[in-house]
């Protein structure tokens, strides 16, 4: 029999959907084919190092912390290269930026192979100098990098478009287990609402995300500002934490948003699914947000900014509604036309919901990694 291919996971950003990606990637994965190590930086305020820790302890997988926050670490990059070497790892996989930084650098002169999935090029994170130079920075390691991943379609267009070459790209859509996300039934509508003191007449408009100014939740609040007067039976319900959090919870006051509340962190997002109507993601860039998918797979109607990610999970009209990055205005159009209209509603969330079941799977999502792995180190037979 042959042994297990040992990966080496590096990841800096230890929180939100990298992390997600990360551990579903690792707890999926067939074991007796691929043995994963995990090499690991808790240093943001919501890393999720306890469910790392748990995943390494009840797997028995490799955890090794080390902090990755500066860049750049000569540190981590010798410490990286050194334990790639004791632990005989046969394949890299990085993950994020800043990981994907580091962790190219310590191969420098190196036969290791690596893949390289960056959840989001910094380039489309920022519109300033600095873009330039984080082009730059990706063409130049891409001659280090066996495989990028892009887990869109629209981020592998940009790729293209800023000089990566085709060759090292491909696409690998995230994906979940649509049976871990089922439609609620009314009864549990109804008891969930309770608990959030929502009445059943009242229409729910739901965000779910990481309170910072990529998700744009500042353009929700203006939109509301716009549309709540006119629908008395409206609110917006925002669950989520963030360095944002306060700054947003300011602004809602100073525009006199009324029937808007914030709730947090949702230790079970599928409950603030259940209570929603309509599920708003404002977003200024993503690549591939897994609350979209979320609330997708339970059954409902998303209105998204067209951006990479959103743009491949939607189709505008049919499985979801796409409005133009950075502007309230379609935002506040958008919303409108689904508090309206119910049957709007439904047949969009019915069809989203089947556009997960067919091409956002986690099965689909891990074998796919798993066929780049084999095609980078392959064992006979």
């Amino acid at each position: 029999m042959n042994a297990p291919i040992r990966i080496a996971h590096v990841v800096e950003a230890t929180a939100g959907g990298v992390a997600r990606h990360v551990i579903d990637l690792v707890t999926h994965l067939d074991p007796a084919a691929y043995t994963n190590l995990l090499y690991l930086s808790f240093g943001r305020a919501d890393h999720r190092a306890p469910a790392f820790r748990a995943l390494a302890a009840e797997r028995e997988l490799t955890l090794r912390e080390m902090p990755m926050a500066r860049i750049p670490n000569a540190t981590v990059v010798k410490e990286l290269a050194a334990w790639w070497h004791r632990d005989a790892v046969d394949l890299v996989h990085l993950h994020s930026a800043k990981a994907g930084y580091l962790g190219r650098q310590a191969l420098a002169g190196r036969a290791l192979p690596v893949v390289y999935t960056p959840h989001a090029f910094p380039f489309q994170r920022t519109t300033d100098w600095r873009r330039p130079l984080y082009r730059m920075i990706e063409r130049r390691l891409a001659a280090r990098t066996a495989k990028i991943i892009c887990v869109s379609q629209g981020e592998y267009e940009e790729a293209l478009a800023v000089g990566l070459p085709e060759e090292k790209l491909t696409v690998i859509a995230n994906g979940l287990d649509p049976a871990a996300w089922p439609v609620p039934t009314p009864t549990q509508r109804r008891e969930i609402r309770g608990h959030y003191q929502v009445p059943p007449e009242a229409l729910v408009i739901g965000a779910l995300a990481r309170l910072t100014p990529q998700k744009g939740i500042d353009l929700l609040l203006a939109a509301a500002e716009e549309f709540l007067p006119d629908f008395p039976d409206a609110r917006v319900m925002i669950w989520g934490d963030g360095p944002e959090r306060r700054a947003l919870q300011r602004l809602a006051r100073r525009l006199r948003v009324k029937r808007v509340a914030f709730y947090g962190e949702a230790s079970e997002p599928w409950r603030a699914y259940a209570v929603m109507n309509i599920f708003c993601a404002p977003s200024r860039w993503e690549a591939g947000p897994y609350a979209v998918l979320e609330a997708m797979a339970c059954g409902l109607p998303v209105v998204a900014s067209d951006v990479p990610g959103h743009a491949d999970y939607l189709e505008h009209g049919e499985s979801g509604l796409l409005v133009p990055a950075d502007l309230p205005g379609p935002l506040d159009g958008a919303l409108r036309s689904l508090l309206r209209d119910t049957d709007e509603r439904e047949a969009l969330g019915e069809a989203a919901r089947r556009r997960v079941a067919h091409h956002f799977t986690l099965e689909r999502m891990v074998a796919e990694t798993a066929a780049v792995y084999r095609a980078l180190v392959p064992r006979e037979g």
